[in-house]
């Protein structure tokens, strides 16, 4: 089940997946934070599911309801940052229409860096 935990005021909407009445994952969207993209983008802030229940179908509901969201919330695109060592989460990003846009970041932490690509896909 895929529950909604957001403020109706506020632009993040949080959205969770539980099992048994226990969280098991959770998506954020919100605008695009990144100020090259037009008003047009909403972005995938955040999707996570725990590591035993993953290939349940879980992620793949929590980013149905989320791109509904930002469909609903007015964008046409939309926008995440993945982790480029990450080869798990791309393929099933690509493998559900996402497609790369080539601009790359740098998020330094205090001990490590983590190297990041930017993907895009169509809000149908």
């Amino acid at each position: 089940m895929v529950r909604n935990l957001s403020d109706s005021k506020s632009l993040t909407r949080v959205f969770v997946a539980t099992e048994d009445n226990k969280v098991i994952g959770f998506c954020a969207v919100c605008p695009c934070r990144d100020s090259d993209l037009g008003k047009e983008f909403g972005e995938l802030g955040g999707i996570y599911v725990d590591q035993h229940y993953m290939g349940k179908g879980a992620g793949t509901k929590l980013l149905e309801y989320g791109l509904k969201e930002l469909k609903n919330m007015g964008y046409t695109k939309a926008t995440l940052w993945v982790l480029a060592s990450n080869a798990k989460t791309i393929k099933w990003y690509e493998s559900r229409g996402w497609r790369v846009e080539g601009k790359t970041k740098v998020d330094k932490r205090d001990t490590f860096e983590m190297n990041e690509t930017r993907y895009i896909t169509d809000l149908k």
